[in-house]
């Protein structure tokens, strides 16, 4: 059995949380325990906290700063021409400037990082969608495995006990030896794919327990879900609910800002600042300037030699290739619903044929088994029919398994 290992890297190596009284585990309870302790929630948690934290960041950026600045200055006889410098330089003052005009660039700033905030939340959701779909499906592998192997220990019951019946056959004059050899043979490989089952089931239990924070010495029982394969209520799809696609939507539309951003540097930049404190300057004589100050600058590019015109270029490529990322994303979400709706159509189909098969060909094997011990029959036709009936079986339980897959799948597409 193929353990689905591309989703290993989902998980993070997290504490043990299950005690020691725990017997069973149900899918839905696994969903929730990974939920609680997988590390990729809490680091999506901890990126809408950094979000939120920029959003205050840049929302003060609207008010003006206050700051303290002091200095002093000495220059001696030899120095500077007092003309220039009156012998040294002292002050200290409160500091403020606060921009007037910037082409609405702060504003753009606050919107973008408001974008960022609600883009972190959807990160999380999503997450919450992959762990899900991860957990459902290591689990139902794991009910395929402990399926399958049911399933082999049966076949090797069955060889076992039709093994007997050819020695008893053979003692009697009416089995060959051959037919002896080929049925330990078809016993054997029996037995192999018994002990390669239960290497897979053991892979398949590792992973869940990693992902649910369950001891690995934990022996755990899993519950098969009480599903009904015929009756399956489709969720309400709408590709605008995918979040995938709101992330693609968060991402353009803070490529959006960027564009904006850029273009507003070609605006001009008022700015209206002020101080006030004390002023002083050397010799003693001089007295000191106690008073305030307030300055009001305007900056207009004029010319970069293209720098703030490439800017705006980039940003915009940025922001179309995010539109065709967007378009092919809801094309390859709606053909993956799509086609997944037409496998569970198909899946719930082939659940029925195989079930009539299992029956048609546990009267194919007993049949043939009375035909060959009533002398009417081969060795080759029993070791066929019971072939026959452990396939049957075995692709029952296959096909069950890639029906709960693809339901999970239709689960996470829309959201649900």
């Amino acid at each position: 059995m193929k353990c689905m290992v591309w989703y290993l890297a989902f998980f993070l190596v997290v504490p043990p949380v299950l005690s020691s009284q725990v017997e069973q585990l149900t899918v839905e309870q696994a969903i929730d325990l990974a939920l609680k302790n997988n590390g990729n929630m809490k680091i999506a948690n901890l990126a809408i906290q950094q979000s939120q934290s920029r959003v205050r960041e840049v929302k003060a950026s609207r008010f003006p700063s206050l700051l303290l600045h002091s200095h002093y200055l000495h220059t001696p006889e030899v120095g500077y021409n007092e003309a220039v410098t009156n012998g040294g330089e002292y002050g200290i003052q409160l500091t403020t400037s606060l921009p007037l005009y910037d082409g609405g660039a702060r504003s753009m700033l606050i919107d973008q990082s408001i974008n960022n905030e609600e883009q972190a939340t959807i990160n999380l959701r999503k997450n919450k969608h992959v762990i899900t779909f991860t957990v459902r499906s290591i689990y139902y592998e794991i009910l395929q495995t402990q399926e399958e192997i049911r399933i082999r220990r049966e076949i090797v019951e069955r060889l076992e006990n039709y093994l007997s019946l050819l020695d008893q056959l053979r003692r009697g004059g009416m089995a060959t030896e051959s037919d002896v050899l080929k049925a330990r043979v078809d016993l054997n490989n029996a037995r192999i794919a018994v002990d390669v089952a239960q290497q897979a089931l053991q892979k398949s239990t590792l992973l869940l327990k990693n992902a649910v924070g369950a001891p690995f010495e934990k022996s755990i029982e899993f519950v098969s879900p009480n599903d009904t394969m015929n009756a399956f209520p489709l969720p309400t799809f709408s590709i605008e609910n995918n979040a995938d696609i709101q992330l693609l939507q968060h991402e353009k539309q803070s490529a959006e800002y960027e564009v904006s951003i850029a273009k507003a540097e070609r605006s001009p930049l008022l700015t209206v600042s002020g101080d006030a404190g004390v002023l002083g300057v050397q010799p003693k004589e001089f007295n000191d300037d106690r008073g305030y100050s307030i300055l009001l600058s305007l900056d207009l590019p004029l010319f970069d030699w293209g720098t703030i015109g490439n800017r705006i270029e980039q940003k915009e490529l940025a922001r179309d290739q995010l539109d065709m990322q967007l378009e092919l994303q809801r094309r390859e979400i709606e053909t993956e619903w799509r086609t997944t709706l037409s496998d569970i159509e198909v899946m719930q189909k082939n659940l029925a044929s195989y079930a009539q098969n299992i029956t048609e060909a546990e009267q194919n094997y007993l049949s043939a088994k009375s035909r060959f011990a009533g002398g009417a029959g081969s060795n080759l036709e029993v070791l066929d029919a019971q072939r026959l009936l452990g396939e049957a079986k075995l692709n029952y339980n296959t096909t069950l398994f890639l029906l709960r897959l693809d339901r999970a799948t239709v689960h996470r597409l829309s959201g649900d």
